[in-house]
């Protein structure tokens, strides 16, 4: 008898172990599975400021499983980074093939970091689930129907001569009519010379504490101190024009913004009933 149960549950665990072993199998093998070469970040690391606007990198999207992998979707996370694979279905160990481009704004600086969101799946699935909706046709076993997302992250340190923080335009904060309003911009020299301002222009009713030629040392700063006194209320627009002797940076146009409100004084408000 002892021996009769010990060879069921030696068939019994035999059994189970070929079964798990088959189902292993059937995920390691079954269905394409998106993959990126050379990994999941485009790090361009430390570069300098492109002087054509934007950084190129080229990235590859593999399939690296079985069956036909179909790009649903390839969407930059911002409008300042664009993409064109050269196929959005893609065979077994196939790859497509994404030039991508991300812009860098003038005077943009340090750390950026963007992603691209990639949507994907077993075409022959997708199909039958398409069908399904569309017409009721029942889908066969074992296809996958799921749509997949992945993603794929750009990241750059763009390093500059001429840094602004916190950033290249003045940002007036409780603007009154009739009252001064005061902003600032920091300038920090990070080359190896020195960085000369000169001829400066200001609009907007913008006052300046900075008017004549300035001399920024290498690792050195320079604060501008912008003042304005509204006189209407509304949306505020000004800033201030400079040259410098910096061959990326012939001319600096520094705008101003800001939301002007009424005068909170007594003369304005109405008589209230006693």
């Amino acid at each position: 008898m002892i021996r009769t149960l010990t060879a069921v549950f030696a068939a019994l665990a035999l059994t189970t172990t070929v079964a798990c072993a088959q189902e292993t199998q059937v995920a390691k093998t079954g269905g394409p599975k998106f993959e990126v070469v050379g990994g999941e970040t485009y790090d361009w690391g430390k570069v300098g400021a492109p002087k054509s606007g934007y950084l190129e990198a080229t990235i590859k999207m593999k399939n690296a499983g079985n069956g036909i992998m179909k790009l649903v979707e390839v969407r930059p996370g911002c409008g300042c980074t664009k993409t064109d694979p050269d196929k959005m279905e893609v065979p077994a160990g196939d790859v497509s093939t994404m030039n991508v481009k991300l812009n860098i704004s003038p005077m943009q600086a340090g750390p950026i970091t963007k992603s691209i969101t990639v949507r994907w799946g077993d075409k022959a699935g997708l199909e039958a689930r398409d069908e399904f909706k569309k017409n009721g046709t029942a889908i066969p076993a074992g296809l996958d129907t799921t749509e997949h997302q992945a993603f794929i992250f750009l990241k750059a340190d763009v390093q500059r001569d001429i840094v602004f923080q916190p950033g290249q335009y003045f940002s007036f904060s409780q603007m009154k009519v009739g009252q001064e309003a005061t902003a600032k911009v920091e300038i920090t020299n990070n080359g190896q010379k020195d960085v000369v301002l000169s001829d400066f222009v200001t609009d907007g009713g913008l006052v300046l504490n900075v008017m004549t030629k300035q001399t920024i040392k290498p690792g050195a700063k320079l604060e501008l101190i912008a003042k304005v006194v509204p006189t209407i209320k509304g949306a505020y627009s000004g800033g201030v024009k400079f040259k410098t002797n910096h061959p990326d940076h012939a001319e600096i146009d520094v705008r101003a913004w800001g939301n002007v409100e009424e005068s909170a004084s007594p003369v304005f408000q109405k008589s209230q009933p006693k």
